[in-house]
């Protein structure tokens, strides 16, 4: 349609240029902003909860964190389903499924080592504010990582 509507009014190269590039950079805007919104950071999961006490945000960031674990575990359920229906040899399958298992036992260390970090960070905060720095860290890996593995599955073809 934007091609017919070019061609139509004979608009001189330089502006077709112009407006291409500005097309491009206006797509590639609008993907960053939809990667974005699927792997919320810490401080975009806090805000989220922030219209609560204390109480409140500690609860509210909680089930945000439960909520990001289911959201990883169906991504790790589709890619064990995905690797199933892989069309490639089974020796293949095995293997990939095999690392995936490890893959997702160093993702847990990694997960609670670095968010045990996070949360020293915040040095001498109480009890409650310091489990906010964890429950946001561990929901903003567990959602990049959905991220991650769903962004795989178009490079395994079905059988």
């Amino acid at each position: 349609m934007c091609e017919n509507l070019l061609v139509r009014h004979n608009f001189p190269i330089w502006m077709k240029i112009i407006l291409g590039l500005s097309l491009a950079t206006c797509l590639s805007t609008i993907a960053r902003a939809d990667d974005a919104s699927t792997t919320p950071t810490e401080k975009e999961l806090y805000d989220e909860c922030s219209e609560f006490s204390m109480a409140g945000i500690h609860d509210c960031l909680r089930k945000k964190r439960d909520e990001s674990q289911k959201v990883l575990a169906q991504a790790e359920t589709r890619m064990n389903t995905v690797m199933s229906r892989w069309d490639v040899d089974d020796q293949f399958i095995a293997t990939a499924k095999s690392n995936f298992i490890k893959d997702k036992q160093e993702f847990l260390k990694y997960r609670e080592v670095h968010c045990n970090f996070m949360r020293s960070l915040g040095g001498p905060v109480i009890g409650i504010g310091l489990d906010a720095r964890l429950y946001t860290c561990v929901a903003k890996l567990n959602y990049r990582r959905a991220k991650l593995l769903e962004d795989v599955f178009p490079d395994l073809p079905s059988k």
